[in-house]
Formats: C-alpha cells, sequence, structure tokens
C-alpha cells in the first residue's frame, strides 16, 4: 500500500471523531525485513494498513498499537530477531527500531501536507520529535520491555523542506525521525501501448506516480491506465510542451518506433532525469546511442541510458517485460534514490 493511502486513511479516522495509531520503522541493524520509513497505520476497529515487514515482527507491533491507541499513547521500541534472547522468535540475526506515534487532531496539519508533498512528488522531510520519550529514543543496547520508552499524547510531527532531501536518509537523528517524503518524483512513461500500460500498472503498484505520455488519444483511455496519477497527449517533438522533467523524475521509453524513441530519449537526456530507460533490441540500442553521440551528447551522459531497459530475465510477453522493467526501476530507488543501509 502506497503512503499516500496510508495518510488518507488516517485522515479519514480523524474526520470520523476516531485516532490512530502510526508504527513506523526507525531503524534497523543486520538482517531485518524492512529499513527506516516503513509504515503501518492501526485503528480503532482493529483493522490496519500498510506493513512494518510481517511475521512475529507485525503480529508483535499490531498488538502494541493497538493497546497504545487504546491507552492514548506513544512509544519506541527495539525488537531483536536472532539470538537465544531474540524477542520475535525469528533467526534473521538483525533488529527493528519501532516507533508507535498516536495520531489524533493535533498532527492533522502535518498529515495534511504530507499527503500533498506525496500527491505533487514534492520535496520534504517527515520529522517526528521524539523529545517526550527521553534520551534513548533508539533504544540503546537494550531490547524488549527494557528498551521501551513511553510517552503519554502523541508526538509533534511536522513536514520540513531541506535544501536538498536527497541527501538525508531515514532514521534518527539529534532526538528526531526524519525520513525524506519522496525519494523520487514523477515516472513518466511515454508510449501506452501493451508494455507501456503493464508497466503503468506494476510501477504504481510499487509506489510510483506514473504520468501516461502517448502522442495516440485512443491510447491514453481511463480504463487503459486505472493506476496512472495522470495521463497526457504529447507530441514526441516537443515534451516540453506537456511534460517538465525533472533530475528526481524517472523516465521510461516505449514507444511505437525508432524515431519517437530516440525523440523522447534525446530529450529527456538533456534534461537530466534522475533515470532514463528505454526498450530497444541491440540494434535499435546501438542506433539510438550512435545518434546520440552524432547529436555532441557526452560520452557518459549516453552512458546512463538504460537501454535496452530492465532487468535481463529473459522476458518476453508485455507482462514479463513490465516485471523487468519495474525491477529495474525498484533497483535504482533502493541504490541511488534512497539506498537501504548496510
Amino acid at each position: 500500500m502506497n503512503k499516500i493511502e496510508i495518510v488518507e486513511r488516517m485522515l479519514a479516522a480523524l474526520d470520523a471523531g476516531e485516532q490512530a495509531e502510526l508504527v513506523v520503522v526507525t531503524g534497523s541493524h543486520g538482517s531485518a525485513p524492512r529499513s527506516a520509513g516503513a509504515w503501518m497505520a492501526v485503528f480503532a476497529d482493529g483493522s490496519f494498513c500498510g506493513t512494518v515487514g510481517g511475521g512475529r515482527v507485525e503480529d508483535l507491533a499490531l498488538a502494541e498499537a493497538s493497546e497504545l491507541l487504546a491507552a492514548g499513547k506513544s512509544r519506541t521500541v527495539r525488537y531483536t530477531l536472532g539470538g537465544k534472547k531474540s524477542d520475535t522468535g525469528m533467526i534473521c540475526g538483525g533488529a527493528v527500531d519501532l516507533c508507535y506515534a498516536l495520531v489524533d487532531d493535533s498532527v492533522r496539519a502535518a498529515l495534511e501536507q504530507e499527503r500533498d508533498v506525496l500527491k505533487d512528488r514534492g520535496e520534504g522531510v517527515l520529522a517526528i520529535d521524539l523529545a517526550l520519550l527521553g534520551d534513548d529514543v533508539a533504544g540503546a543496547a537494550a531490547h524488549g520491555a527494557e528498551s521501551a520508552r513511553t510517552a503519554a499524547g502523541p508526538l509533534a510531527w511536522a513536514v520540513e523542506h531541506p535544501l536538498n532531501q536527497m541527501d538525508l536518509r531515514a532514521g534518527v537523528s539529534g532526538g528526531r525521525y526524519l525520513e525524506p517524503i519522496c525519494p523520487e518524483g514523477f515516472t513518466y512513461i511515454f508510449g501506452c501501448g501493451h508494455v507501456g500500460r503493464a508497466c503503468a500498472g506494476a510501477l504504481a503498484a510499487a509506489g510510483f506516480a506514473v504520468i501516461a505520455c502517448d502522442d495516440r488519444p485512443e491510447m491514453l483511455e481511463a480504463d487503459l491506465l486505472p493506476a496512472a496519477a495522470d495521463r497526457r497527449l504529447v507530441d514526441y517533438d516537443d515534451l516540453a510542451a506537456t511534460c517538465a522533467i525533472g533530475p528526481r523524475d524517472l523516465v521510461v521509453s516505449a514507444t511505437s518506433g525508432h524515431g519517437s524513441d530516440y525523440a523522447v530519449v534525446s530529450q529527456a537526456l538533456a534534461a537530466h532525469p534522475s533515470y532514463l530507460g528505454c526498450l530497444g533490441s541491440r540494434k535499435k540500442t546501438a542506433f539510438v546511442r550512435g545518434k546520440l553521440a552524432e547529436e555532441g551528447f557526452a560520452p557518459e551522459d549516453i552512458e546512463h541510458i538504460h537501454m535496452p531497459i530492465g532487468v535481463p530475465i529473459h522476458a518476453e510477453t508485455p507482462e514479463e517485460i513490465a516485471v523487468s522493467i519495474v525491477a529495474e526501476l525498484i533497483s535504482h530507488r533502493r541504490t541511488v534514490l534512497l539506498p537501504r543501509p548496510h
């Protein structure tokens, strides 16, 4: 589930006069199912959305979040995932730090700001002040009950706008939990044929905000692209008229021809997006790279193009090709935009 959906569920609970408990992974150590930035929201009726990794950790988190929600409290705690004194019975060998943050009307404004940043794929950092929980907010060497730090009521939240959120990594620093809200901007798909449509759905399911683009109106019908954040009729020879590609954006070119793919790639490359990939055979790849070189693009910039696009898994069907492309974009997110800690 995407974070914007979790935020909207929490805002809906507040609108209904109810509170919620947000469980956030604030740090991980060794082998852990999720790193800092994973969310799960728990509601008064026992329902929940999101995940902090599944398994025994999530079972414990659900039970504890329900208890804290009923008591109107917030808490941090560390669970171990291995060893003779494992809190979870799991044998992964690591540990995970969780923050249980009570959600009431005092954090509504921050939630609304975060929703807007997520919707617009803007830059911003969620900051949760852990000062109420005491000095040792990460649990230090203790774990389980010994690591728990509890406070009555909600914690203070804010959405901040750093000069360069790309330098930040989610985690606890200076008594606050800091998390970049959007590691990437929009994901533009140029060409909404079989592969483009399959990519749009799979990328949206993985949390990317997809803008589907084509020069054929019939390819942009809403029922063909239900998961797209936006659908745009474009002129492949003038992308800037409809698409403001920036350095935080990702671009996938899957148009119906060599010429239109070259037009997309050459204009996108000049905009220096975070990721640029193009569907194509070895012959097409050589054609596009050679023409870019003739047009004066720097060799190092040309080398950054993912072409042929996707992880090489011998994909053949549109759906299989989409899986290979989405895998490559997820790898880019997790290794370049928001890398997991080692």
